[in-house]
């Protein structure tokens, strides 16, 4: 009985064999000497085919081209567009991903099914994956084409995981580079304070609970006045019977961008300048957000809110931002320039740094070295020290 193939072997032709020591693909000749046929799985693949119909026409490269033709083993050869489908919905059962992903990746997959209409899932190559992003990304910024980057990897990985697959083209792409390391420039406690002033009340409890948590917009959005118990995909406030050394209770934020991160559940404690924030909101306005405005219109509700007077992050951003152009305050720079609403996160975590208080844990941040974790009900919640930010 023949010896089975190593893993590596796998689904080579004829007499192809890959070193692992090297990383080379080996062909044995009709002479019986070995030659190196390069690293690259595919060009490998395709010269010992075409070898082995030239020299050695009546050898198994036959049965592995009928092979081949009636899609592979696992379906790797079919068009990896048929598998998008069946993959994705592995990826949403066996990630917790907000409902929001899951709707870009759902965008992201019609173009994978439409670039990879006619390519094999085998034959996928770095030049496809660099093909793919010149198509639909070319004038994306870094961070969106290193995100798009990224969903093929996932992809990638699972088509693997299915035996779809046996290298990841994906991987080998580098990520881009910002050219610039800051096109926006940071708020200044001075612009700061004079949004704050220039903004409705509403608003101003958005920057205010922004500032003292150092949480971006769709966390501050998401805060309630109360919640029973800290959980999954929720940020709001827990409140003790009684204040205790100055503390009346704990703020819980589960900031999205890190979701599946340990350091993405945060505990704050509530102090004064946070509870005088959350008390100033109750304007006698039914809902649940502390952060929220009857809506001037009757307009649609927004899909990133579930309560008719929850403020959209989208919104909350337009609305700084309308503030800030308003008073004309960074009229000298691009709009890309201006500092928008998140910058406010950047402000809060030097505010916290001069006073000497490490705001890694506070921003959600994974390597945060001063933190006490805690468990409650089975979810890690990182506590971060009592601090204020008190601007005169």
């Amino acid at each position: 009985m023949a010896r089975p193939k190593s893993e590596a072997n796998k689904n080579l032709p004829a007499y192809l064999r890959y070193e692992t020591n090297t990383g080379d693909y080996r062909l044995t000749l009709t002479n019986g000497s070995r030659r190196s046929v390069g690293k690259i799985r595919s060009q490998a693949i395709q010269i010992a085919i075409e070898y082995n119909r030239a020299k050695r026409p009546s050898t198994g490269s036959i049965v592995d081209d009928l092979i081949k033709l009636s899609g592979g083993i696992n379906g790797e050869q079919q068009p990896f567009a048929e598998h998008v489908d069946k993959l994705l919905e592995i990826i949403f059962t066996e990630e917790s991903l907000s409902k929001q992903l899951e709707n870009t990746m759902l965008n992201d997959a019609n173009r994978v099914k439409e670039f990879f209409n006619e390519v094999p899932s085998q034959d996928i190559t770095l030049k496809h994956v660099h093909e793919y992003l010149n198509k639909y990304h070319e004038n994306a910024s870094a961070n969106v084409h290193n995100r798009k980057l990224g969903f093929l990897k996932k992809l990638f990985a699972y088509a693997i995981d299915q035996s779809l697959m046996l290298e990841n083209p994906a991987s080998l792409k580098m990520k881009k580079r910002n050219k610039a390391e800051k096109q926006r420039q940071r708020l200044s406690v001075t612009a700061y304070r004079a949004i704050h002033a220039a903004a409705e009340p509403w608003l101003q409890i958005a920057m205010e609970l922004a500032l003292q948590s150092a949480q971006g917009r769709l966390e501050t959005s998401r805060i309630k006045y109360r919640v029973n118990k800290p959980k999954e995909g929720q940020c709001g406030c827990q409140w003790w019977p009684e204040p205790i050394d100055g503390i009346y209770g704990t703020l819980f934020i589960h900031r999205q961008k890190v979701e599946n991160k340990e350091a993405s559940h945060v505990a704050i404690p509530i102090g004064k300048v946070l509870k005088e924030s959350i008390d100033r909101s109750r304007d006698g306005v039914v809902s649940p957000y502390v952060v929220h405005r009857v809506p001037d219109r009757d307009n649609k509700q927004s899909t990133l809110t579930d309560h008719r007077y929850q403020v959209d992050p989208n919104y909350l951003s337009r609305s700084f931002s309308d503030v800030r152009d308003e008073l004309g305050l960074f009229d000298h720079l691009e709009m890309k320039q201006r500092p928008s609403f998140h910058e406010i996160r950047a402000l809060a975590a030097r505010l916290f740094s001069d006073m000497g208080v490490d705001p890694q844990a506070r921003l959600a941040h994974t390597d945060s070295k001063s933190t006490k974790v805690y468990v409650q009900n089975h979810l890690e919640w990182t506590e971060v020290p009592h601090a204020e930010i008190k601007l005169a």
